[in-house]
């Protein structure tokens, strides 16, 4: 069926601007089929033209490149619901706005994949003899900011484990407590645990509905922390300052590896866990080094307490993943 829909805008209207009702539906099936993987279904569909802008802009080769790598599986959202959606049509070019309600998929574990509202904008337009789809853009609901993606995640609340992370317990149940920095904090789940085995927290986030609900939850449960609104590449991360730090699905955090090994006491630990990249060019969408690139990192000064990639079930996003967990104790 989503072939059918998306063949009818591509050929049926080819001398005429389509109707309004094919538009939506020739919208709605080629994000189904990037959902999907979909690539013998989009590559067809695309203009010469077409443009990709979210985050980054990627051009038609890029799309079609990044679409083949994609191991076959679900799609990757489970659901999409669409409100205030509209259509302007003209003879040689269409445009289809739409708000969508979506879910991501693979994520069963922890009550499903995480929920946001975005604005999505497809262009059409007529490409010899043909309509193709020559841009695409998303945009997060509500007011931009640097924070809102994961306000609204974490409002959610479903998507990501409550608990705090497994290695972080089975390692700090035989260390000594000190001071302890926890890097994209998230709602608290590992500062407030380490709080409550006597560490001393400080949490560092961007979002603030996160830190919100981890005062709340520390107000609660009568444990102090020291809660700081930051994006990670600005933080001060200090000079000897942290008997622990954690990188517990903190991706922006890598990029600041140097800055975190000075802020690192002697005998202190980094403790880290992620998704893991099986090959070198793997991690382009999710942030995950190279095989080796931590180990690469943590060699002068500083021992490797571990190091494994496992299958298992993440904290974040999906049921099972392969995930890698590293420990460094600075010597």
């Amino acid at each position: 069926m989503r072939a059918i829909l998306i063949s009818a805008i591509a050929t049926g209207c080819a001398t005429g601007a389509p109707p309004a009702t094919t538009l939506v539906a020739n919208s709605h099936a080629v994000l189904d089929a990037f959902d999907r993987g979909e690539l013998a279904t989009v590559r067809p569909i695309l203009g010469r033209s077409f443009v990709h802008y979210e985050t980054e802009i990627r051009d038609r080769d890029h799309e079609l490149a990044r679409l083949a790598k994609r191991k076959p599986g679900p799609a990757q959202i489970a659901s999409r619901t669409w409100s205030d959606e509209r259509t302007f049509i003209g003879e040689s070019s269409a445009t289809f706005i739409g708000k969508a309600r979506e879910q991501d998929a693979g994520n069963e574990v922890h009550g499903g994949g995480v929920i946001y509202e975005g604005w999505y904008t497809l262009g059409w337009a007529r490409e010899s003899g043909a309509w193709k789809l020559v841009y695409w853009s998303w945009k997060l609901a509500g007011t931009p900011s640097a924070s809102a993606e994961w306000n609204q995640i974490f409002h959610n609340g479903i998507g990501f484990d409550h608990e705090p992370n497994r290695l972080l317990v089975s390692v700090t149940e035989h260390e000594h407590p000190g001071a302890a920095l926890d890097v994209a904090m998230g709602q608290g789940r590992n500062a407030l645990y380490l709080a409550a085995h006597g560490w001393n927290v400080t949490g560092v986030d961007v979002s603030d509905e996160a830190l919100g609900q981890a005062r709340a939850q520390a107000r609660a449960r009568s444990l102090a922390l020291d809660l700081i609104d930051s994006d990670i590449g600005t933080f001060d991360f200090g000079v000897e300052r942290w008997d622990l730090v954690t990188l517990i699905y903190a991706p922006s955090a890598q990029k600041r590896i140097a800055d975190i090994q000075r802020a690192v006491k002697r005998g202190g630990l980094v403790i880290y866990e992620y998704f893991a990249a099986n090959a070198p060019d793997d991690g382009e969408d999710n942030g995950a080094p190279a095989p080796g690139a931590l180990a690469n990192q943590f060699v002068d000064g500083w021992d490797i307490v571990r190091d494994e990639i496992v299958d298992d079930v993440p904290d974040w996003g999906e049921n099972r993943a392969k995930v890698q967990r590293f420990i460094a104790r600075k010597k």
